[in-house]
């Protein structure tokens, strides 16, 4: 009896507490709905903005690439800078003597003559440094111009799954309503219904989801061009792209040609060359050459006899021109650690190009591989695998409708069926960023 009553009391505080844990629960505050967008929302294939027309605003407004610019607008103000020949000097001076009347006043001037063309190497090394600049600035723009290209092909996968998935719950919101009729005419069981009403409230998950993606992949495209993510834009765009067939050999040509990453290295070898001359130029004699003039007035305490045999006091006023050479004698410091440093600079300098050089043909003949490899999935999952999908399903319902399969292999044909087509949006997309990947890779846009 006392176990009986110990195991009803156990069972009451049981209850109790689920009672209160189910109390609580029921009081969690739950999270505000997330407004719905369709996928209108964000592709408009009339009014809407291309590819091309956000990589034309992205290199016109971008900031970070607009605060690169500056340094070519420095760099050419290098150049003036090293145009300019040197100022010359101007010297005042002058004499009292301290307690006397003599005095003295001069005035002279030097110029430097910048012998064995320092000028000019010194603008060599300037101009270098603005080629090289405005290739580096250039291959920036490469890089931003592919990051917004891929960001804009991301921004068109997600709209694409959202508007797959957004089809597909208009499809299965019209199967629940036929199926809720046939159980109120009592044809269908309340299992298949509320399976489908399952099914539906999981679809409509996915579509949540992909509207968050296609929201955040527009924020990221923005991010990249330049726009305020309040600003409203539209997509004008498609991830099917036609398959084109590309000649290796041209296209490492036109890198050698177009990428401004290995434009940038050759200017570095002119800059390293160029320093090196400087150096050895600014190693040689130099000279300046100064003038002027003097005007002492001296004289002595005692007096003298003038021409006319007159007492005078002794002193004079004198008229100097003074003028000269001054010569710069390199015989300590002639450059010798500054053209050691340039020649092991001019040896880096060519390793770079060289490694440059081969990384550019890798990278050509990698995405050449995996766009021809890209395009093949496409074809081959596009024509033998999706259509085939497609069938599939369409033959599971109307064997579902005529009565000899369950709904479950619907449910299970039809999540198939998602699998097939998101996974084929993830080919189109591999296929539309190795085209990208390629153009980068060759430094230029592809027909």
């Amino acid at each position: 009896m006392k176990r009986m009553l110990f195991t009803y009391r156990l069972w009451l505080l049981m209850s109790f507490l689920l009672w209160g844990s189910l109390s609580l629960y029921g009081q969690t505050v739950q999270p505000p709905d997330i407004p719905s967008r369709s996928a209108s929302d964000f592709l408009d294939l009339r009014q809407g903005v291309t590819e091309n027309e956000l990589v034309t605003r992205a290199l016109s407004s971008n900031p970070t690439l607009l605060a690169q610019r500056q340094q070519i607008a420095m760099a050419k103000g290098g150049v003036t800078q090293a145009r300019l020949r040197k100022n010359p000097t101007l010297a005042l001076g002058g004499l009292k003597e301290v307690n006397g009347g003599d005095n003295s006043f001069n005035v002279g001037g030097m110029l430097p003559l910048e012998l064995y063309g320092r000028r000019a190497r010194r603008t060599e090394v300037a101009q270098n440094k603005e080629d090289a600049t405005e290739q580096s600035v250039a291959d920036h723009e490469r890089l931003l111009t592919g990051e917004v290209r891929t960001r804009f092909g991301d921004a068109l996968a997600s709209i694409r799954n959202l508007m797959f998935v957004e089809q597909l719950l208009r499809v299965n919101r019209d199967f629940l309503k036929l199926m809720d009729d046939r159980v109120r005419e009592g044809a269908t069981p309340t299992l298949d219904a509320a399976e489908t009403r399952v099914e539906v409230n999981r679809i409509e998950t996915m579509r949540i989801d992909y509207q968050a993606k296609a929201e955040i992949a527009l924020l990221a495209l923005k991010e990249a061009v330049g726009i305020d993510p309040e600003e409203s834009i539209r997509l004008k765009g498609a991830l099917e792209l036609a398959p084109l067939a590309y000649d290796q050999k041209q296209l490492l040509q036109l890198a050698m040609d177009h990428r401004p990453d290995l434009a940038v290295q050759r200017a570095n070898e002119a800059l390293a060359d160029a320093e090196l001359r400087l150096d050895k130029a600014t190693a040689k004699p130099d000279a300046s050459v100064f003038g002027g003039y003097q005007r002492p007035d001296s004289g002595f305490s005692q007096q003298g006899f003038d021409a006319a045999g007159n007492l005078t006091p002794i002193r004079q006023t004198f008229n100097y021109a003074t003028f000269g050479l001054n010569i710069d004698l390199p015989l300590f410091n002639r450059n010798q650690g500054a053209v050691v440093s340039d020649t092991a600079a001019i040896h880096a300098a060519n390793s770079q190009t060289a490694a440059v050089n081969l990384s550019l043909r890798h990278e050509v003949s990698q995405n050449l591989i995996r766009l021809n490899g890209a395009q093949t999935r496409v074809r081959v999952y596009g024509s033998g695998v999706r259509d085939q999908a497609a069938h599939n399903l369409d033959i599971v319902r109307q064997t579902y409708s005529y009565g000899r399969t369950t709904l479950l292999d619907v449910i299970a044909e039809q999540r198939r069926y998602i699998d097939i087509e998101t996974g084929y949006t993830e080919i189109l997309l591999d296929a539309y960023a190795a085209r990208i990947a390629l153009e980068q890779a060759v430094g230029t846009n592809l027909p």
